[in-house]
């Protein structure tokens, strides 16, 4: 491990990081999740993009690198911008898991990927609600209460924990819309804490990516790093083709379409699925040739419930699809 002291806004910050040379021209910049650090960002990709360059940093505030001021994401990403030029490293691509996604949105560089990139508000449970009413009730009468916290928030210091309030109440949705980067993002369809829905919203917002759901929960990618290599460098290099599917049978009122868009999700095929009047299913599908072939096979079995009678498909010109969505 080593350190590097920058002054931000003139306060010093002590950056701990860790550098693999593979000996090449390009880098890649590794940034962990809240309440994580780059150890763990190690354990997933120390053994895999060879070739870059790897820069492993413990954002301020975790790991070995302390923080007692109150900062902003936009912060964050700054503070990584100029420790990287007191490194003399340029950030040829920033891969970013959680809130490292955000940050690395905010940073210089050219690429990204994003590992269930956090940014996209969902609505807060009952639970949270409730907590968030009483934390104000007893803000008001002096009194602080550590019960009330999230579990990202515990064992914080006062500032962290400010830092904590602000960032999950963060609306990114407008960055990633304007973001013109090449980027490459993986979810873990299982993910509760950055539910699949939001790697969907940002593959919709964002114009120049391609979206890979794989299994797992919110740190899916802790043993799949050479399946993220491997997905990455195929990015240019799959031919994409388009068909158009016709399902008849049973296949209305049995989940069909659902077991379509599961089945989209584990192939990476983008699409819509609707019901006709006629009682068949219409589905467009975009993908490589392999996993339309997987997808075409599973569509004609289908679901337990469903009794699929007949299925035809043919290719169509290609069409935009951001991600499979079941159209009512």
């Amino acid at each position: 491990m080593a350190k590097r002291s920058i002054i931000y806004q003139g306060y010093c910050f002590d950056i701990a990081y860790k550098h693999i040379n593979n000996h090449q021209e390009k880098n890649m910049v590794f940034l962990h999740g809240w309440g994580s650090n780059k150890e763990l960002m190690l354990l997933a990709f120390g053994g895999v993009f060879k070739d870059f360059n790897h820069y492993y940093i413990d954002l301020p505030g975790f790991g070995d690198s302390p923080n007692d001021k109150v900062l902003s994401t936009n912060d964050y990403s700054k503070i990584i911008d100029l420790f990287l030029h007191t490194l003399g490293v340029r950030a040829d691509i920033i891969t970013g898991h959680s809130f490292g996604g955000k940050v690395a949105l905010g940073c210089k560089n050219d690429a990204m990927i994003l590992l269930s990139a956090a940014g996209i508000l969902t609505p807060k449970s009952w639970k949270v609600r409730i907590k968030i009413l009483l934390a104000k009730i007893l803000k008001i009468c002096k009194f602080r209460a550590k019960f009330l916290r999230s579990a990202d928030a515990h064992a914080l210091n006062e500032a962290m924990y400010q830092v904590f309030k602000q960032v999950v109440s963060e609306d990114f949705a407008p960055f990633y819309k304007q973001c013109k980067k090449k980027v490459t993002i993986f979810w873990g369809e299982e993910d509760k804490a950055t539910p699949l829905s939001s790697g969907q919203k940002i593959a919709s917002l964002i114009a120049d990516n391609r979206f890979f759901v794989l299994k797992g929960d919110h740190f899916f990618f802790l043993k799949q790093g050479k399946i993220i290599d491997e997905k990455y460098h195929f990015q240019g290099i799959i031919a994409m083709k388009t068909i158009i599917v016709h399902a008849k049978g049973k296949v209305q009122g049995v989940g069909y379409r659902k077991f379509c868009q599961a089945k989209a999700l584990e192939l990476n095929i983008t699409g819509t699925a609707q019901n006709l009047a006629d009682g068949s299913v219409e589905v467009y599908a975009q993908g490589s040739d392999i996993a339309l072939k997987a997808f075409i096979d599973a569509l004609k079995k289908g679901p337990s419930k469903a009794a699929v009678t007949h299925l035809e498909y043919q290719d169509i010109s290609s069409r935009d699809f951001d991600q499979f969505k079941i159209l009512v």
